[in-house]
């Protein structure tokens, strides 16, 4: 979750931890699909948000550092009922960007074609077209939303209602040189231990999502 003076949850834990090794940081964005030839091209020195379908390689890849679960909102006075993907391809639907090529086939090929499906950058537009009732259910991350939503005190009394029709999935960065990943691990490490990575969250008001996750060695 980012705005336009580089703020949010995952770039201000990223800043920390790099600044508690010393380093500054100059975030860049780029589309789903270029982070991996960023990396090959040695155009960057960490890439992040980074899972398995970016087909990376697994020796620079970090330990998990953020959780992310995207989610179908809908208005809880809509009534609406949707329990699979399939649910939503007769209603309209505002999703992230790249959602049709981020969360499955299945999504991409029902809601892809749709007259009735749109893609936007802008998340607190999505935001802001469900809460008005301009359309009937948004993808994206839980997270997001309720950080976006929070922040208009015009929608406190709006209910809503989450779809969980997407998995929950930890990321973790690519750091290429070994040093630098290393240090990055111990120094995130540190921030769950002493509480820092908590009080992050705490300070959007997000969820800790790793906890709702049974994997192994995930836990902050």
């Amino acid at each position: 979750m980012v705005s336009a003076d580089h703020s949010g949850f995952e770039i201000d834990l990223v800043r920390a931890i790099f600044a508690e090794m010393g380093h500054d940081i100059s975030p860049i964005y780029v589309p789903f699909g270029r982070t991996a030839r960023l990396l090959k091209d040695d155009a960057v020195d960490v890439a992040l948000t980074i899972n398995d379908s970016h087909k990376v390689d697994p020796t620079l890849l970090t330990d998990f550092y953020i959780v992310y679960q995207n989610v179908a909102v809908t208005r809880a006075d809509r009534n609406l009922v949707i329990t699979s993907i399939q649910d939503l391809t007769d209603k309209s639907v505002i999703a992230f960007q790249t959602a049709s090529a981020v969360l499955g086939e299945e999504f991409g090929g029902a809601l892809s074609s749709l007259p009735t499906y749109i893609e936007m950058a802008r998340q607190d537009r999505q935001v802001n077209m469900l809460m008005l009732g301009s359309v009937d259910a948004i993808v994206l991350d839980r997270n997001i939303f309720n950080f976006l939503k929070a922040r208009n005190d015009m929608y406190a009394n709006d209910e809503t209602v989450f779809h969980e029709l997407f998995p929950i999935t930890p990321y973790r960065a690519a750091i290429p040189d070994p040093t630098l990943r290393e240090a990055f691990n111990t120094t995130l490490r540190l921030f769950i231990e002493d509480g820092r990575y908590q009080a992050l969250l705490d300070k959007y008001g997000l969820e800790n999502l790793f906890n709702k996750l049974s994997l192994p060695d995930v836990h902050p």
